[in-house]
């Protein structure tokens, strides 16, 4: 399964581990609890953690390490793993963890119908994204972003956000009712939940990620439409979305359009929109009023 990758990925090997092996992997922390005590407090040789490594390894080689996307052609299942594998290098940029495929599919995703509607359209995207990171964590992405080789964003402003955008981040920055999310461990760097108090620029608790597929067409599929014509991405997907086409050296989106965002500010009065600024090299979100149509300004209706 992809994931981060070179030194996190024996870390990640025994999060699987513990998640295909929940017996093995208590068994194993008790017996490294008790060794510890019996070398007076002194952490013995991680056995346990190799030992846990050793069961992923196997379990990726055999059946059990084709399941996450068991029953997927494989077209559509190297796209799964094309989607984890950049969401992993954006992920990296700020030492988050993408969940493995397996957790999604335990929240309740549904890998059969994902799979049908990536059959059916070659625009769409996997896009595995973070909610919680706050208006301060997705800048702190993008200048990583902007750091890299080759990137198209610039670097002293790679992501512009509307002064009634961070004012209301938070509406913009939460998972829509009714999607099926994964709450990330506590062990993630800038950790948040939806609500919580912001301390260092996220949020306190623990982050949220979906698995939505996204239309990664140059302009929105569907143009001319207020904001009424929905669903819409939301903020967190988009800008993720672009993060991604960084990671894989390919062009930004919208470098000519608008695409609309889920969610109202204002009370309801106007929508945020998105675009890449190609003058300034930089992603831009503003507002307009829900209403507002236009032969550039559109929607990419996510599927999940």
């Amino acid at each position: 399964m992809p994931g981060d990758v070179g030194a996190a990925g024996s870390g990640n090997e025994a999060r699987l581990a513990r998640l295909l092996f929940p017996d093995l992997a208590d068994e194993l922390d008790r017996a490294y609890a008790e060794g510890r005590r019996a070398a007076g407090g002194t952490a013995p040789a991680r056995g346990a953690e190799a030992m846990l490594d050793a069961a992923a390894l196997a379990a990726r080689q055999g059946d059990l390490g084709r399941a996450a996307f068991a029953g997927i052609d494989g077209l559509e299942a190297a796209r799964f793993t094309r989607g984890f594998e950049l969401a992993g290098a954006v992920a990296g940029w700020r030492d988050l963890r993408v969940p493995e495929p397996e957790e999604f599919w335990a929240a309740g995703a549904d890998h059969a119908a994902l799979a049908r509607a990536l059959m059916a359209d070659a625009s769409l995207v996997v896009v595995p994204t973070p909610y919680g990171l706050g208006n301060d964590g997705w800048v702190a992405l993008f200048r990583a972003a902007a750091r890299q080789p080759g990137s198209p964003l610039s670097l002293a402003a790679p992501l512009i956000l509307a002064p009634e955008v961070t004012a209301e981040f938070d509406l913009l920055d939460t998972v829509p009712r009714g999607i099926a999310a994964v709450q990330a461990g506590g062990g993630q760097v800038g950790g948040v939940r939806a609500g919580g108090v912001r301390a260092g620029g996220v949020r306190a608790g623990g982050v949220s990620w979906t698995l939505r597929l996204v239309p990664a067409t140059p302009k929105p599929p569907l143009v001319g439409l207020s904001h009424s014509h929905g669903p819409h991405p939301t903020l967190p997907e988009i800008l993720m979305l672009q993060l991604m086409h960084v990671a894989a050296g390919e062009p930004l989106l919208d470098g000519s359009s608008f695409t609309w965002v889920h969610g109202t500010l204002s009370g309801g009065r106007f929508a945020a929109r998105e675009l890449f600024d190609t003058s300034e090299r930089s992603v831009r979100v503003n507002t307009r009023e829900v209403g507002n149509q236009g032969p550039h300004l559109g929607a990419r209706p996510p599927i999940g």
